[in-house]
């Protein structure tokens, strides 16, 4: 695998405007910025969590070329085992440092959407919810994330690039990622996610996991009243708690000075407002990969619930359709254990013509139907602003009916 760092112009001017298309994977984080191209090997095989780092560790040794050689191995990671992980080890790996909207030109966006279609429709997915309630409120459940999604046609074929760069544009500190998850590769998940679930980075390990969430006003005042209203929430800092606690029992065993904040802080993006807390620690051994560390977190509470594996079959009695790589994972790993892997949301399938946007939200005893379905729709803002439609909140529930 050859690696070759490029100035973050070359990377938008040249490898997203020219060749995305052509390219099998696409990431961009706080810290680096990866294009894939060409596949030197590719694989897609269904792995239990418990085999994943094994069976990636194999991928990589087998790419290296001398016993100093780091190969990088890209890819995605479904939310349920029944679907196959995706990996690649590409010919090529450009790298260069975090692309910021100043170097971003617009992107263009259809602004006629031919149609939009709900799954489930709205009044299913509320009484879902309020089955998920009762469940919650007679203890058979703490949480569980129902999901739903929102199939868009459009007018004109989906420029990929355009939509691309403008995602980095309004999400610049967040995670934006573009894959081709078909072998054919009509298919691409696409999106930018603000949930990073781990990263390794030397013996650095951290997690920022998020629950609780408003979205976002144009006015930075009435933020600051959402922000608050987050933090003094207790239906919002109880969904908080229960992925925090997850996420710190997972970590505890692999981890020393393992640093989890008692209080969550608020951050932003472009559409919402999130509770937050940064979990770091220091690993307790170098061969401790960061697949290993993900395997132990994935699903976390904020995608799935908690107990996991109750909510996990509520999931899947309840949602009407098989979430594939949405609230997955998506990322890279290199041959040493060094790695981020993000969870995938505010994401879409896309094909030629036609987008599957997704959005979840987390239900405890205290949601309210109508509220929840609200909050799905502001998560698919993410996507749906960035192609040009900018729908109302009595809008998006005319949609939903």
């Amino acid at each position: 695998m050859e690696r070759k760092t490029v100035g973050s112009q070359y990377m938008v001017n040249e490898l997203i405007k020219n060749q995305l298309v052509d390219s099998p994977f696409f990431f961009s984080s706080p810290t680096v910025t990866m294009f894939a191209q060409g596949d030197a090997k590719e694989y897609s095989k269904v792995v239990s969590s418990d085999k994943l780092s094994a069976y990636v560790n194999d991928i990589l040794s087998n790419a290296k070329k001398s016993q100093t050689d780091n190969p990088v191995a890209v890819g995605v990671i479904p939310f349920s085992e029944h679907n196959p992980v995706r990996f690649i080890v590409p010919e090529k790996l450009y790298v260069s440092s975090p692309l910021r909207p100043s170097s971003l030109p617009e992107g263009v966006v259809d602004e006629n959407p031919s149609k939009l279609t709900p799954v489930p429709n709205p009044d299913e997915y509320m009484r879902s919810v309020e089955k998920a309630v009762a469940q919650c409120n007679e203890g058979q459940l703490d949480k569980v994330v129902l999901s739903r999604a929102l199939h868009v046609d459009t007018e004109h074929p989906i420029e990929v690039a355009s939509l691309l760069t403008t995602l980095l544009q309004q999400n610049p500190g967040g995670y934006t990622f573009c894959s081709k998850i078909t072998d054919s590769g009509c298919t691409r998940l696409i999106g930018s996610s603000p949930e990073l679930l781990v990263s390794r980075k030397g013996q650095h390990i951290c997690s920022n996991p998020l629950a609780g969430s408003r979205r976002r006003s144009l006015d930075e005042d009435e933020n600051e009243a959402l922000s608050e209203s987050l933090r003094q929430s207790d239906k919002d800092l109880h969904e908080h708690a229960v992925v925090v606690d997850a996420v710190e029992k997972s970590l505890e065993p692999y981890c020393s000075n393992l640093y989890v904040p008692m209080t969550p802080s608020v951050i932003k993006t472009r559409a919402m407002l999130h509770l937050s807390t940064l979990i770091e620690g220091t690993s307790i051994s170098p061969d401790i990969s960061v697949l290993k560390l993900a395997s132990q977190l994935h699903p976390t509470p904020a995608v799935c619930g908690y107990p996991k594996l109750d909510a996990n079959n509520f999931i899947d009695e309840t949602e009407p359709f098989d979430r594939g790589y949405f609230t997955g994972l998506v990322g890279w790993c290199d041959a040493r254990g060094n790695g981020e892997w993000v969870v995938v949301i505010r994401c879409a399938e896309i094909q030629e013509k036609s987008l599957k946007v997704f959005a979840g939200a987390g239900i405890v005893d205290g949601s309210h139907p109508i509220s929840e379905l609200q909050e799905t729709g502001n998560k698919m803002r993410t996507i749906l602003n960035a192609i040009g439609i900018d729908l109302k909140e009595s809008e998006m529930l005319e949609v939903a009916q």
